[in-house]
């Protein structure tokens, strides 16, 4: 009889969210309705911030932070490329070019002393990646651009709940946002928001996810051209039903992450995720580990699949796919190149039961 399958992720999703999706149905208001502008203020509340803006993606909350504050072509955004490409992809859509930095080896986060000679006249923001939900270091990237107009717009996508120093991400810059794809511990199977403390963003945030209009005040914004990436009232209530048992999905999460550390971590051939930064949170999105090569990572990939288990490759490095061409780097990614083809995600998400994350840790075992 053959085991049964463990996916990476899976959405928790019941009868609440049935009964959310009801009342939608039953209301005739399907788009811009209550219910998103409930899980926009509930969103605003987690980050930290004064409002939420819903939008279709995590993409499109990255591209339309970057064009509403003022972000197109001839300018530059400096971040990393070990990331998911929908952080590039954002960049170049508004028209802007990525310059590409390297990541720190412990966190895989931005390297803070790469910044300052990523820097020149066209440097307009720095777009941070908190990845696999770990806080990157913001009072280093700060001081980085302290005294210059550049921007720092955080990509929380992977990251909802986390927290630096205390403080919740998505709130530490000028705008945050984050995604709701399904495996992610809020998953409205699409859907993403932005969030912001300053008025006159918010309102050409909502201008330009809404064909470069805004209804709540009858204004355009006056040179760009506007998106069709609204948030659906149905997804917003799923979303504020999962928003309540956050605090519990995060939870289980990081129990999940502990007993894979415990259980995987005298491997000699693994390299587990390090620790948090005194004062840091990390909200366990996947489970990121490293192998010795490429070779090895595909091995143990292949080998957990034979057994029903789907392993994730986070991430291949951006700048390996078009249309983004490693002859326009000007900043040395050793460490991304080092790590970008050792990363290997195991499944992790509430409801995966011990049995199965055992299962999981002996194929990972046998597979090294």
């Amino acid at each position: 009889m053959s085991e049964a399958r463990i996916p990476l992720a899976r959405p928790r999703v019941g009868e609440d969210e049935a009964e959310a999706l009801r009342r939608v149905l039953e209301s005739d208001v399907l788009s811009r309705g209550e219910a998103l502008t409930g899980f926009e203020a509930d969103l605003a509340a987690l980050a930290g911030t004064r409002f939420g803006i819903g939008v279709n993606s995590g993409t499109s909350a990255l591209q339309i932070a970057l064009e509403a504050l003022g972000i197109g072509a001839g300018d530059e955004v400096i971040t990393v490329s070990y990331t998911f490409i929908g952080t590039l992809n954002a960049i170049v859509r508004c028209g802007a070019q990525p310059v590409l930095v390297d990541i720190d080896p412990s966190t895989s986060n931005i390297d803070p002393a790469q910044i300052e000679a990523a820097i020149t006249e066209r440097t307009r923001a720095i777009l941070v990646v908190h990845l696999f939900g770990r806080p990157a270091p913001m009072d280093a990237i700060r001081s980085r651009v302290e005294g210059r107009q550049i921007a720092i717009v955080e990509d929380a996508c992977e990251a909802i709940g986390a927290r630096w120093q205390g403080r919740p991400v998505g709130g530490l810059g000028d705008a945050g946002t984050f995604g709701f794809y399904p495996n992610k511990p809020i998953a409205t199977g699409e859907g993403g928001m932005i969030t912001v403390n300053d008025a006159e963003l918010q309102t050409r945030c909502r201008q330009l996810r809404n064909q470069g209009l805004d209804p709540v005040t009858g204004t355009r914004h006056p040179c760009r051209a506007g998106l069709s990436a609204r948030l659906s009232e149905l997804q917003a209530a799923v979303g504020r039903v999962q928003v309540r048992r956050l605090d519990a999905s995060l939870t289980e999460r990081a129990r999940i992450a502990e007993r894979y550390i415990e259980r995987l971590g005298d491997h000699e051939g693994l390299e587990l995720p390090a620790p948090a930064a005194d004062g840091d949170t990390i909200s366990w999105f996947t489970f990121p580990l490293r192998v010795s090569d490429r070779a090895t990572r595909d091995r143990v990939r292949a080998a957990l699949a034979k057994r029903g288990i789907e392993a994730g490759i986070y991430f291949e490095p951006a700048h390996r796919f078009p249309p983004y061409d490693r002859s326009s780097l000007r900043h040395s990614l050793h460490q991304t190149e080092t790590i970008g083809h050792r990363g290997l995600a195991l499944p992790l998400f509430p409801g995966l039961a011990e049995d199965d994350q055992d299962r999981v840790c002996d194929a990972v075992r046998a597979a090294v």
